[in-house]
């Protein structure tokens, strides 16, 4: 039997199959984030000891870094929004082959059941856990980063109030996000379309 055919994969095969699809693109992502991370703070490092520096005229090289942080930091918040994507996507399909494939019944899926969603669930308690979605955390702590380092860019280009910067700033990151999320996007055309309906979140 051909394993690389999902089609002749039996439900417990493609189920297994599935799952580890989902962990290893989630132990990619935490590679990713590491690089990331790094080049990001690499650059905040070079910027700080540039704008500390006693030494005149590193205009362009400050200006050089922080377009850099800023590019950057578009890439790894587009990372991030990618990685929920797919990641949305892998958890639907073990969804759909517990459900449909394995036929296990609500209370015995894995991935689809909770042992109690109130327990450690508390947003006041500052010692407890809640339900918060640690993907939706990392996108928007890129998005966040990526807004300080265009803040620091637009300052330095343009001399201007500061709402009227930052409410500049939010748009253009929003839409360079964007046109750059479309221009760099998987291609997904052959993927077969399963149209499985999942709860917005």
């Amino acid at each position: 039997m051909d394993s690389t055919n999902s089609n002749e994969l039996t439900p417990l095969e493609r189920y297994k199959t599935l799952i580890t699809a989902r962990n290893f693109h989630y132990d990619n992502y935490n590679k990713w984030m590491t690089y990331f991370y790094v080049a990001i703070g690499a650059l905040f490092v070079g910027y700080y000891t540039l704008i500390s520096s006693s030494a005149k005229n590193l205009d362009n090289e400050t200006l050089l870094l922080i377009g850099l942080g800023y590019l950057i930091s578009i890439l790894w918040f587009l990372s991030a929004k990618g990685y929920y994507f797919w990641n949305i996507n892998f958890i639907t399909l073990v969804n759909q082959c517990e459900q449909e494939d394995l036929k296990l019944e609500p209370n015995k899926r894995v991935y689809l059941t909770f042992a109690n969603k109130k327990t450690q669930n508390n947003y006041f308690n500052p010692i407890s856990g809640a339900n918060i979605s640690t993907s939706k955390v990392a996108i928007l702590f890129a998005y966040i980063i990526t807004v300080v380092w265009g803040f620091l860019l637009l300052n330095k280009l343009l001399e201007c109030n500061f709402f009227s910067l930052l409410l500049l700033l939010l748009i253009t990151t929003t839409f360079l996000s964007a046109l750059m999320g479309i221009c760099l996007k998987s291609k997904i055309d052959h993927f077969p379309d399963l149209g499985i309906q999942q709860n917005k979140d």
